[in-house]
C-alpha cells in the first residue's frame, strides 16, 4: 500500500523558550505556546505557516542525556536539530520503509497539553540514519495540533517554508535512502552539479508536497565557504538539516537582525524565489 508525505516541521533547540519567543516575535512571527509533552522532560512555543507546515522551538526542563536533540543541544549550541514528515499512514510508512532496507523505530505513542487543557496525541518514528526526517502522525485530529485560521497568518507575511538545506555525507546513499522512504512516486530530482565547480557541492532535490528538500554534499577539492562550511558540519554535527528558506517573508530582514534573534538558525528571507545557492547557503551563524 502507498503512503503520502507531506513536509510538517521543523524543530529549533532552544536554551530559554520565553526568550526564543520574544525574540522570534522580534523577526516579525507570531508565536504560540504549545505546551508540555507527555512523553519527554519538553515544552514548546509554535510559528505556524499557510501551507500547514510550522516551525516548533523546544526547551527541556530536565536533563536528557542519552536523547538525540538534547545531545546536539549541549554540545553544538541552539539550531535545528530535525525536521519531520507526516505521512498519510505512520505504521504502513515504516513497513515500507523497511520492505526497502529503510529502518525506522516505532510507532511510538507521543502527546502534550496544550495551555487551554486539550489533550493533543500523535505517533512517531525514529530513523536509523540521520540525514532522514522522524515521522508525525496524528492519533488526534491534525487540527488540534496544526490549527488553522488566524494563528496562521504572520505579521511578517511569511506564508510557509519553501525549502531546506540537508547537509549529508554520501549523496547516492542518502538518495537511495529517501527513496526508500517515500516510495516508487518520489519526486527525486537528478544529481546537480552546478554548483561542483564554483562552489564545491553537489546537490539533489526532491519534493515532498510543495516544499524542495536539497540534499547537500562537499565534492572534491575546492575550498570555498560553503564547501568548507559543510565538511565542518558533518565532521562534528553529523548529517542533518542546516538551512531553510521562507516563502513570502517581507524583505528588509538583515542576516545580521537574523542572527541575533533565530537562536542558530540559519534563515533565508526574501520576498522572491530564490537560487539555488542562495536556498543552500548558510546566512548565520549556528553553534
Amino acid at each position: 500500500m502507498s503512503v503520502n508525505f507531506l513536509l510538517d516541521h521543523l524543530v529549533i533547540a532552544v536554551n530559554d523558550l520565553p526568550r526564543a519567543i520574544e525574540d522570534y516575535r522580534q523577526l516579525g512571527f507570531q508565536v504560540l505556546v504549545g505546551g508540555r509533552h507527555q512523553h519527554a522532560p519538553t515544552q514548546n512555543a509554535l510559528v505556524y505557516f499557510l501551507d500547514g507546515t510550522y516551525l516548533e522551538l523546544i526547551e527541556w526542563t530536565a536533563p536528557a542525556p542519552g536523547e538525540k536533540w538534547y545531545e546536539r543541544l549541549t554540545r553544538h549550541g541552539e539550531g535545528f536539530v530535525d525536521v519531520a514528515f507526516v505521512p498519510s499512514n505512520i505504521g504502513q510508512a515504516v513497513a515500507n520503509a523497511a520492505a526497502t532496507g529503510v529502518q525506522y523505530r516505532g510507532p511510538i505513542d507521543g502527546s502534550r497539553v496544550k495551555p487551554t487543557g486539550e489533550h493533543v496525541q500523535w505517533q512517531l518514528a525514529w530513523p536509523a540514519l540521520h540525514g532522514l526526517p522522524f515521522l508525525c502522525g496524528d492519533v488526534t485530529p491534525r487540527s488540534l495540533r496544526v490549527p488553522e485560521g488566524e494563528v496562521r497568518v504572520q505579521p511578517n507575511r511569511a506564508t510557509g517554508i519553501q525549502s531546506i538545506a540537508i547537509a549529508v555525507d554520501d549523496l547516492q546513499a542518502s538518495t537511495q535512502a529517501y527513496r526508500g522512504l517515500l516510495g516508487d512516486e518520489a519526486e527525486v530530482g537528478a544529481e546537480d552539479t552546478s554548483l561542483t565547480d564554483t562552489q564545491g557541492v553537489v546537490v539533489r532535490t526532491l519534493h515532498v508536497g510543495e516544499a524542495a528538500l536539497h540534499l547537500v554534499s562537499p565534492v572534491g577539492s575546492i575550498n570555498t565557504g560553503l564547501s568548507e562550511r559543510l565538511s565542518t558540519l558533518l565532521k562534528t554535527r553529523g548529517e542533518g538539516v542546516y538551512a531553510m528558506s521562507i516563502a513570502g517573508i517581507e524583505p528588509g530582514i538583515s542576516a545580521q537582525t537574523v542572527a541575533q534573534f533565530s537562536h542558530g538558525v540559519t534563515l533565508s528571507v526574501a520576498d522572491r524565489n530564490l537560487t539555488l545557492l542562495e536556498q543552500i547557503t548558510p546566512l548565520s551563524h549556528e553553534g
